[in-house]
Protein backbone atom coordinates (compact mmCIF):
# COMPACT_ATOMS: atom_id res chain seq x y z
CA UNK A 1 0.00 0.00 0.00
CA UNK A 2 1.54 3.21 -1.23
CA UNK A 3 1.35 6.10 1.19
CA UNK A 4 -0.75 9.27 0.38
CA UNK A 5 1.07 12.03 -1.01
CA UNK A 6 0.81 15.54 0.50
CA UNK A 7 -2.07 17.63 -0.81
CA UNK A 8 -4.50 14.38 -0.86
CA UNK A 9 -7.55 14.15 0.78
CA UNK A 10 -7.95 10.50 2.59
CA UNK A 11 -10.91 8.98 4.56
CA UNK A 12 -10.03 8.30 8.22
CA UNK A 13 -12.14 6.19 10.80
CA UNK A 14 -10.78 7.35 14.24
CA UNK A 15 -12.07 5.80 17.62
CA UNK A 16 -12.02 7.67 20.32
CA UNK A 17 -14.13 9.59 23.08
CA UNK A 18 -12.23 13.24 21.92
CA UNK A 19 -14.24 15.83 20.63
CA UNK A 20 -12.85 16.31 16.93
CA UNK A 21 -13.79 19.54 14.92
CA UNK A 22 -12.74 20.54 11.34
CA UNK A 23 -9.89 21.99 11.39
CA UNK A 24 -8.18 19.94 14.21
CA UNK A 25 -5.03 17.68 13.15
CA UNK A 26 -4.34 14.56 13.75
CA UNK A 27 -0.12 12.93 14.03
CA UNK A 28 1.17 10.06 13.96
CA UNK A 29 3.61 8.72 15.55
CA UNK A 30 6.11 9.01 12.80
CA UNK A 31 4.89 12.78 12.39
CA UNK A 32 2.68 12.53 9.50
CA UNK A 33 0.04 15.29 9.45
CA UNK A 34 -3.98 14.83 8.89
CA UNK A 35 -5.48 18.31 8.75
CA UNK A 36 -9.40 17.40 9.21
CA UNK A 37 -11.37 19.07 6.38
CA UNK A 38 -14.63 17.16 7.18
CA UNK A 39 -15.98 15.40 10.30
CA UNK A 40 -19.01 13.00 11.38
CA UNK A 41 -19.82 11.24 14.10
CA UNK A 42 -21.50 7.69 13.88
CA UNK A 43 -24.59 7.51 15.77
CA UNK A 44 -26.08 4.42 14.90
CA UNK A 45 -24.43 1.08 14.07
CA UNK A 46 -21.93 -1.42 15.71
CA UNK A 47 -19.46 1.26 15.92
CA UNK A 48 -21.64 4.00 17.41
CA UNK A 49 -18.94 7.22 18.68
CA UNK A 50 -16.75 6.55 15.94
CA UNK A 51 -15.24 9.81 13.87
CA UNK A 52 -15.41 9.48 10.27
CA UNK A 53 -12.96 12.22 8.43
CA UNK A 54 -11.67 13.50 5.48
CA UNK A 55 -7.99 14.71 6.37
CA UNK A 56 -5.55 16.66 4.11
CA UNK A 57 -2.13 15.28 4.08
CA UNK A 58 -0.13 18.06 5.90
CA UNK A 59 3.70 18.96 4.66
CA UNK A 60 5.24 19.24 8.06
CA UNK A 61 3.80 20.72 11.04
CA UNK A 62 -0.02 21.28 11.05
CA UNK A 63 -0.43 25.39 11.42
CA UNK A 64 -0.36 26.78 15.41
CA UNK A 65 -2.86 27.06 17.67
CA UNK A 66 -4.37 24.06 15.80
CA UNK A 67 -5.48 21.17 18.68
CA UNK A 68 -3.85 17.95 17.66
CA UNK A 69 -5.03 14.52 18.31
CA UNK A 70 -2.40 11.26 18.32
CA UNK A 71 -3.42 8.52 15.71
CA UNK A 72 -2.55 5.09 15.76
CA UNK A 73 -2.80 2.81 13.45
CA UNK A 74 -4.07 -0.98 13.87
CA UNK A 75 -5.17 -3.68 11.85
CA UNK A 76 -8.58 -4.09 11.04
CA UNK A 77 -10.37 -7.44 11.32
CA UNK A 78 -12.21 -8.42 8.53
CA UNK A 79 -14.87 -11.14 7.93
CA UNK A 80 -14.10 -14.46 6.16
CA UNK A 81 -15.99 -13.96 2.68
CA UNK A 82 -19.39 -15.86 2.78
CA UNK A 83 -18.46 -19.07 0.14
CA UNK A 84 -20.50 -19.20 -2.57
CA UNK A 85 -19.67 -22.83 -3.28
CA UNK A 86 -22.97 -24.99 -2.15
CA UNK A 87 -22.24 -28.47 -1.43
CA UNK A 88 -24.92 -31.70 -1.82
CA UNK A 89 -26.78 -34.44 -3.57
Amino acid sequence: MAAASVGSVVGIYYDGVAQIAVGDALRTPTGRTYIIVAARRQERGRHVGRHHLRCAVAEGEAPAGVHIYPLYWYKRTRRAPLSRARTGS
